[in-house]
Order: structure tokens, then C-alpha cells, then sequence
């Protein structure tokens, strides 16, 4: 199962906020959208409540003679469907008087409500697929005589007005919050980008020192990052200066350890000893080889890389003096570009080493090439056109002691040399035939 991969802190934040911005930008235009519906409904009501002072103030109406509201000053009550409606009731439902508006819509008749007297009643009256705002109000009228004669006032009002504005309003507020959040979001992409700024800008440095660009992270960042990089530039430098100082105090020590052999091995050869003279072959070997080991440095994730191509030009130069007599033939191919996450000294005896058994075991040709391949890594091929290794030795070439030439003196330490640089670098060495009916070193370094 492949891990996740890491995503953007830019495009988190800014995830998080296309899901939860519209979230409160919807309970706010509901919110507003139900408070603009409340005020217009309340408006609706006030309206109708004066419309019936109105008509209260001047109607006229007795025992003798039926109710008369010549002066009423509204004009949508004269007009035929206004959408505005009045009817007077008595308690028992009897019709006493409707608005000219009302004409030929016997079907509002009915629309009165029964309430108790002295008290008045709002709410919502549908007819015939229609819907009205509905206001009652339940009257005690006293005539000359001071008898009571209860009145139900019924005032109906459309809500095709109503509705028309609340859907204008809605559609103004949609339209008004989706410009807001779109600026918003907008706004907030230049924020994050502006904030987060100096972390790209660290994560660029951080690339530049791993490509070898840079040698240090720089010291222009906001308090918050200062800590960090402080630590990564005194981690870098101690780094340094603790493989500096490994390499001294190793080299110190072999100098120290070469003057008490060749004294030893002076004395032994006055008086030649052939035990003697082995142990001190194998404690020149010995030391060698575990110096060797210390030396090499490992992976380096931080920091210069070392180019590929003057390493490998360097030692075939000098391995064409040093087998000048067999007239070997040395071809390179490798791009200048690539570049290794390798210690050039490192390189130098891990190149070094294959070289030389290549050329000890060549007749008259050596290859080397160099190609990119798959997950950043370098791909380096060593080709010669000797007898090759035996299918039943290939396992054998790196371990200590074993000598994977037979062309010379030695004690078999080069090639577990060439081991131990490999594990230190997580790299892979494969073994294989030549096309040239010889063998072939195929090594995939870390670029």
C-alpha cells in the first residue's frame, strides 16, 4: 500500500475554507433572509391594522340604516381584484358590508375569523389556490341608544406583493453572498500565500541545499521559523566539522601507526622471519582496510553533491598510466549534469577499486556509462572484455578476505571496500556478463 501523499498547506487551508465558508454563508443569508421575511410580514400586518383604524374612523352605521364607509381614503378598497379586501360580519357570520374590491368574490365571504371581543387576530387565509394575509378584529359597536352590536372586522390582503419582494430579495442576497465569498476566498488565497511565504521560501532553501546549491539556510525568516533554521545551520556545521575531524584524527593515527611498523618491519628484515612478516602484512592490511571503513561518510541528504564525470575522467587517466603497458582502451560515457549524494573521497575508492580490477582483468578494453534512472537515482555500468567471474563466485566478490582478481598480490580487502561504501549509501551492486564476453559491475548510487 503506497503512502499518502503529503498535501499542500495552502490547499488544505484553503479546502477547509470553500467547505466552511459557504456553510456560514449560508446561515447567514437564512438568517437575514428570515429576518427581512419577519419585518416584512410584521409591515403587512401594521398595514392591514391601519386599514382597519381606517375604515373604524369612518364608518357609520345604526339600527335604522345599513353601514356606510362613503369616506373611506384607500383607493385600492374601490378597485375591482386589488389584492386589498374589507368585509364586516356580524357574530353569526352574517355579511353586513364589503369593499368594492370584493365584488363578484363571493368565495372571500367566509374569510372572517371568530375571535373573542375587543381582541384581534393575524394569520394566513388560502382560497382557491390563493394566499392572503388575514387580519380580524373582533368590535363592540354602540349605537344612539347604547345597545351592543358585536362586529367582526376582516381585512384581507394579497401575498402576491409579498412574495414578489421576498423573492427579489432572496435572489439580491444570493447574488450579494456568492460575490462576498468568492472575494473572500480570494482574499484569503492572497493571505495564505503571503503568510505562508517564508515557508516556501524555507522549503526552496531546503531543496537548494540538497541539490548543493547553498551550504546554509539563511537567516531573513519570521520568528516562529528563526528556531528552526538556527538549528538545521548548527546541525549542518557540526556535521562538517565532525567528519573534518574524524578524518584528521584517523589520519593522525595512521601516521602515528606507520612509524612503529616500519620499525618492526626494518627489524624483521635483519633477522628475516616469515611469520613475523605475515602478521605485520596483515596489520598494514588490518589498519587499511578499518581506516577505509571510518573514512567513508554515508548518505548525505544535505548539503554538495559531487560531480559524476570529473571523478570517473580523473581516475581513468590515471589508470591509462598506470597499465600503459597493455594499451587499454578506456571509453567514458557520461553526461556532465549528474551528480552524486556521495563523498567525492568516497567515490574516488569505490571507483577506484572497480577500475582497477576491470583493467587487471581486461584484455584491451574498459567501458564506463553513466545514465539517470528511476527514483533520482544514477545508473553506472563498468564493462571489460576479460574472462569474466565464474557464475558460482559472484556471491563471493564482496566479502573480506576474497580476492576478485588473480593478477596480482593483495589480501582481497578492495572489493569489501567497495561493500561497505555500498551499504553506507543504501546503494545496489549487481553482477553481470558483459556484452563484450567479459563482466560487467552495474552500480545504482543515490542522485
Amino acid at each position: 500500500m503506497k503512502p499518502a501523499r503529503p498535501g499542500s498547506i495552502v490547499r488544505r487551508l484553503l479546502l477547509a475554507s470553500i467547505v466552511t465558508l459557504p456553510l456560514f454563508l449560508g446561515i447567514t443569508g437564512y438568517s437575514i433572509d428570515r429576518a427581512h421575511s419577519r419585518s416584512l410580514v410584521d409591515a403587512q400586518r401594521s398595514q392591514l391594522q391601519l386599514q382597519f383604524y381606517g375604515i373604524l374612523g369612518v364608518m357609520e352605521w345604526s339600527n335604522t340604516q345599513a353601514i356606510s364607509v362613503e369616506r373611506l381614503r384607500e383607493p385600492r378598497f374601490w378597485q375591482f381584484r386589488s389584492g386589498l379586501y374589507a368585509f364586516i360580519h356580524s357574530s353569526s357570520g352574517l355579511l353586513q358590508w364589503q369593499s368594492s374590491s370584493a365584488n363578484s368574490m363571493e368565495f372571500l365571504r367566509d374569510a372572517y375569523a371568530k375571535t373573542p371581543p375587543g381582541e384581534e387576530a393575524f394569520d394566513n387565509f388560502s382560497a382557491r389556490g390563493e394566499e392572503y394575509f388575514r387580519y380580524s378584529y373582533h368590535v363592540i359597536w354602540e349605537d344612539e341608544y347604547g345597545v351592543d352590536f358585536p362586529l367582526i372586522f376582516t381585512l384581507l390582503s394579497s401575498q402576491e406583493t409579498y412574495k414578489a419582494e421576498l423573492f427579489s430579495f432572496r435572489k439580491n442576497i444570493a447574488l450579494w453572498l456568492g460575490l462576498a465569498g468568492i472575494l473572500l476566498l480570494a482574499i484569503q488565497l492572497l493571505v495564505l500565500r503571503w503568510g505562508l511565504a517564508p515557508m516556501g521560501r524555507l522549503a526552496r532553501e531546503l531543496r537548494d541545499l540538497e541539490s548543493g546549491g547553498r551550504q546554509h539556510l539563511s537567516q531573513r525568516y519570521p520568528k516562529e521559523l528563526t528556531g528552526i533554521t538556527r538549528n538545521l545551520n548548527r546541525l549542518l556545521d557540526k556535521e562538517l566539522q565532525q567528519r573534518e575531524r574524524y578524518r584528521n584524527t584517523l589520519a593522525d593515527l595512521a601516521h602515528s601507526l606507520k612509524t612503529p611498523l616500519s620499525v618492526l618491519r626494518l627489524s624483521s628484515s635483519e633477522k628475516p622471519d616469515p611469520v613475523v612478516d605475515e602478521q605485520l602484512n596483515k596489520m598494514e592490511n588490518i589498519i587499511s582496510y578499518q581506516l577505509q571503513r571510518a573514512v567513508s561518510t554515508g548518505p548525505r541528504t544535505l548539503g554538495s553533491k559531487t560531480a559524476l564525470q570529473p571523478v570517473l575522467k580523473r581516475l581513468l587517466n590515471s589508470l591509462d598510466k598506470v597499465y600503459r603497458d597493455k594499451s587499454l582502451q578506456f571509453q567514458l560515457q557520461c553526461d556532465s549534469a549528474l551528480s552524486l549524494a556521495v563523498d567525492e573521497q568516497d567515490l574516488m575508492e569505490l571507483f577506484g577499486n572497480i577500475l582497477d580490477n576491470a583493467c587487471k582483468a581486461a584484455q584491451s578494453r574498459v567501458a564506463v556509462s553513466a545514465v539517470a534512472s528511476e527514483g533520482s537515482n544514477i545508473e553506472i555500468c563498468i564493462d571489460d572484455d576479460g574472462p569474466g567471474f565464474p557464475d558460482d563466485k559472484a556471491e563471493l566478490l564482496m566479502q573480506r578476505g576474497y580476492r576478485g582478481d588473480q593478477y596480482g598480490s593483495g589480501q582481497g580487502l578492495g572489493l569489501s571496500m567497495v561493500a561497505d561504501i555500498i551499504l553506507a549509501y543504501e546503494a545496489r551492486l549487481e553482477v553481470e556478463k558483459s556484452p563484450q564476453d567479459g563482466a560487467r559491475l552495474r552500480l545504482i548510487l543515490p542522485a
